[in-house]
């Protein structure tokens, strides 16, 4: 599939850059700022462009804006916001991480 749809702040860069929907690894991109979202109150990708905004997704750069946030849930929120899909967490990877264990 190579139509975008959804919230395009949420979109994985893959999905982006014409190389189509690969599943739930594009799934875990979404949880991965769905998570940033709930621990940060805001995206971790913000444009006032839809050109822009598919830039800073493609290159994948965000920060934590000062939160103090543990190293854990940090580990787990870049795992998930990879661009590279194949090193991106999968669905039990991330369940079975550290900072999900202990909540």
């Amino acid at each position: 599939m190579y139509e975008q749809c959804g919230t395009p702040a949420y979109v994985a860069p893959e999905v982006i850059g014409q190389k189509g929907y690969r599943g739930f690894k594009a799934d875990m991109w979404s949880a991965g700022v769905c998570l940033y979202v709930m621990l940060l109150g805001t995206v971790p990708f913000r444009s006032n462009t839809m050109e822009e905004l598919h830039k800073l997704i493609l290159k994948g750069r965000f920060d934590f804006q000062g939160e103090k946030l543990s190293n854990e849930a940090k580990d787990l929120i870049c795992g998930l916001i990879q661009v590279n899909y194949r090193k991106r967490l999968t669905a039990k990877q991330a369940l079975d991480h550290p900072w999900l264990q202990s909540v």
